[in-house]
């Protein structure tokens, strides 16, 4: 069967399902965004930055799929941080692993990693005003106070560098206007199972039309929304295996387990000497403090022998999780062109104590420290000539060190195991990009980009039981890849408003290595293979009925070549048995469709659906086979974290009353298909059904918004990772996700 015929048969399957079901009234999806802000007013467009252009672009004119948020619509759907994106995009997985608190396993078309290990690179990149994250710890970042989010779907290689395989989301914190009065937003909120929030910003132009400040500042405090059956439990007798980590400090009480205090300071100045230049200084200082993941027996709960949301652990665990980070933009319109420099510099610390097991004896704790700096510098310029070539062309610079420790006691300390690294890693890059403009329809797209990582570690090897000092055998590996990723691409404006647009690019993530090099025999620590991948998209971009519904369909097609796999198995040594190996060749392929229509003044609708089909197409001969460990396939047939089947529908209705005050309502639905965890296939997430809800009340003026808002109204069930632990334990463990969340919040803006 041609792959013609698919794509139009999906299409047609994907029309059909919005006739039958665009009456409903359901909410949320990233299409709103493009209609609607928080009051419900109509848009006519919302602007993208991160195609790197000069000048922001209207998103329905960009030929790639993208989906973008505005910080109103961000606070108009709640959405505490990036995770809350998840169920609103096609073909996207947006969520924290939970193996440690703030860590994403973000996965988009099919692409996203299984692992917490801090020397894993990612699939999807994350850039907080321009600046890549270099690792995955800590960037399940807080939602409030940003301008907006714009999720990337398929690989950005040739603006973003390496390690956007999957995709990239760029997330743009609010500036002071420098012409601007003084500006004060508040929010204050509480839900269910006491989390409450409170956050405020201030800002003003302290020399007019030349410096402005901003100062924002977040507090939330969540006294832990699962319960634990646990009844207290003694204290085990011996030192912390890791200064500074607590290791049954915090034994079980009773309580709700999932404490956490997170503290945001954010301080930003802008400064335009002139009109042609502008420079900006973000700084952000941000400390989370409570409990460990909050890990449970998930067997049990399949088995309906331990309720949802509920976990039996003998121990709380711990969280000190500490991060700063500073941004210097600058800005300088030159001609034709601008002139941009991106300095970024970030450290993260994080001590973490889960009780991986999630049961009532302490049979596996897992203390884990990390310590993370990066320095990072993008310098470019972006110009249009002639009213027909847009240019953008830079250099790009990363460096970054990574130190993880990990201590593992098993069947309360009887055997300890101590595993952890040191890695440096330096990127470099240089990009060069081209839209030309013919006939005033046709736009012709080339570039291409050269990157090329180095990195050196330290990794400790053998059965090392150092847990405390880390007095242990480290052996030196270091690798280095390099990369050319080009982009083709055309366009084409048959009307007005509707595009056409088809590209063929490639993409790839760095090789790595492994720190959790428990049984280097079994799973060698590194280094592993870059993986490579070529992929072409072909889409269409509209506005119809005069501007009152968005329609947009993409196919695309990844080849990918020697994909890297985070395996995760179970053994009877060290409970869990994990590391990264180039698993094969693979296929990635399917549809993706949003829409949005505005069917009277105050009433619209919209909706999502993505379809993937993704498989080997050929498996590496060394894990092609049976793991003798376990007697399961070390590669499964499934791709781990590819839902084959995803679709979002909402609507957002306003009541205006005849005091000028606006009442709106809010609902959205959406659904994951069943899709595998691990790579030998033995380990699924279930469907997943997410409904929320709010009711709102604006003031006259829409100072004050006062509403009520509901989360996962359904009550569903999911977790971060699903780990199959090895002898004496024999059963499925992971932490738990939130279920059903309710609460009130108040707002005011000046």
């Amino acid at each position: 069967m041609s792959e013609a015929f698919v794509v139009k048969g999906l299409a047609v399957r994907f029309f059909h399902l919005i006739a039958v079901v665009s009456g409903c009234s359901f909410l949320s999806t990233a299409a709103i965004a493009q209609m609607t802000d928080s009051t419900g007013r109509q848009l006519d467009e919302i602007m993208v930055v991160a195609q790197k252009k000069g000048n922001a672009e209207s998103l329905q004119e960009v030929p790639i799929s993208i989906t973008a948020f505005s910080g109103a619509d961000l606070d108009a759907r709640f959405m505490q941080n990036l995770t809350g994106l998840s169920y609103t995009v096609p073909n996207v997985q947006m969520e924290e692993v939970g193996t440690f608190p703030g860590v994403q396993n973000f996965s988009i078309r099919g692409q996203g990693i299984n692992s917490s290990i801090p020397s894993v690179d990612p699939t999807v990149g994350i850039f907080i005003d321009g600046v890549y994250m270099g690792t995955t710890f800590g960037t399940i970042i807080d939602m409030w106070d940003l301008e907006g989010v714009e999720v990337l779907r398929g690989p950005q290689g040739l603006l973003f560098g390496r390690n956007v395989t999957g995709g990239a989301v760029t997330v743009r914190t609010r500036r002071p206007d420098t012409d601007g009065d003084l500006g004060i937003r508040m929010r204050a909120s509480g839900a269910n199972e006491g989390n409450y929030n409170i956050a405020g910003s201030i800002e003003g132009a302290l020399v007019p039309d030349k410096f402005a400040a901003k100062l924002m500042v977040s507090y939330n405090d969540d006294n832990g929304y699962f319960s634990n059956t646990n009844p207290e439990a003694p204290t085990p007798p011996g030192p912390a295996p890791i200064p500074g980590v607590a290791f049954y400090d915090n034994p079980a009480t009773g309580r709700n387990i999932g404490r956490m205090e997170t503290t945001v300071v954010r301080p930003t100045f802008v400064w335009t000497p002139t009109d042609a230049l502008e420079l900006t200084l973000i700084g952000e200082y941000g400390k989370t403090e409570g409990d460990g993941g909050p890990w449970t027996n998930v067997t049990r709960q399949r088995a309906g022998t331990l309720n949802d949301f509920t976990t039996q652990s003998d121990e709380m665990g711990s969280t000190d999780m500490e991060w700063e980070q500073g941004t210097f933009e600058v800005n300088w319109t030159v001609g034709s062109g601008t002139i941009t420099n991106i300095a970024g510099w970030r450290t993260v610390d994080v001590s973490s104590t889960p009780d991986v097991d999630g049961d009532f004896l302490p049979v596996f704790t897992v203390p884990g420290l990390t310590d993370q700096e990066q320095f990072s510098n993008e310098l470019r310029y972006a110009a249009t000539f002639f009213d027909a070539w847009d240019l953008t062309t830079g250099v790009y610079y990363l460096d970054q060190d990574i130190n993880y420790r990990e201590a593992r006691y098993i069947q309360g300390g009887a055997l300890q195991r101590a595993l952890g690294g040191d890695m440096k890693a330096k990127n470099y890059g240089v990009f060069w990009n081209n839209d030309v403009t013919v006939a005033e329809v046709w736009t012709l797209t080339a570039g291409i980009r050269y990157s090329k990582e180095d990195k050196e570690t330290q990794i400790i090897t053998g059965a090392c039981t150092e847990v405390i000092t880390f007095n242990c055998n480290f052996e030196n590996y270091e690798g280095d890849w390099d990369n050319w990723t080009p982009k083709l691409g055309v366009s084409w404006a048959f009307t007005d408003s509707a595009q056409a647009y088809t590209y063929w690019t490639k993409g790839f993530r760095a090789g790595g290595f492994n720190f959790r090099n428990a049984k280097p025999n079994v799973l060698p620590p590194g280094p592993t293979l870059q993986e490579e991948q070529s992929m072409w998209e072909v889409g269409i971009k509209s506005e119809l009925w005069d501007n009152r519904l968005r329609l947009n369909l993409a196919y695309f097609h990844n080849e990918i070549d020697d994909i890297q796999r985070e395996v995760n198995t179970p053994d009877p040594d060290v409970i869990v048995l994990q590391g990264t190996i180039n698993a094969g060749d693979a296929t990635i392929k399917g549809v993706e469709l949003d829409f949005a229509a505005l069917l009277t003044e105050n009433f619209y609708i919209d909706g999502t659906v993505g379809y993937m089909d993704g498989r080997y197409t050929s498996k590496n001969p060394m894990w092609a086979g049976i793991n003798p460990g376990t007697g399961d396939p070390w590669l499964g047939d499934e791709l781990p974290r590819l839902a084959p089947w995803s679709f979002g529908l909402g609507a957002n209705y306003d009541i205006p009353l005849r005091n000028l005050s606006q009442i709106n309502l809010r609902a959205d639905y959406g659904w994951r298909d069943r899709n595998a965890y691990n790579d030998s296939n033995t380990e699924f997430f279930v469907i997943q059904r997410r409904l929320g809800a709010s009711v709102s009340w604006f003031s006259p003026d829409s100072a004050w918004r006062v509403s009520l808002f509901g989360k996962n109204l359904l009550d569903e069930a999911n977790w971060g990772n699903l780990t199959e632990l090895g002898a004496p334990l024999g059963y499925t463990a992971g932490p738990m996700l939130k279920g059903r969340e309710y609460g009130i919040e108040l707002q005011y803006q000046l």
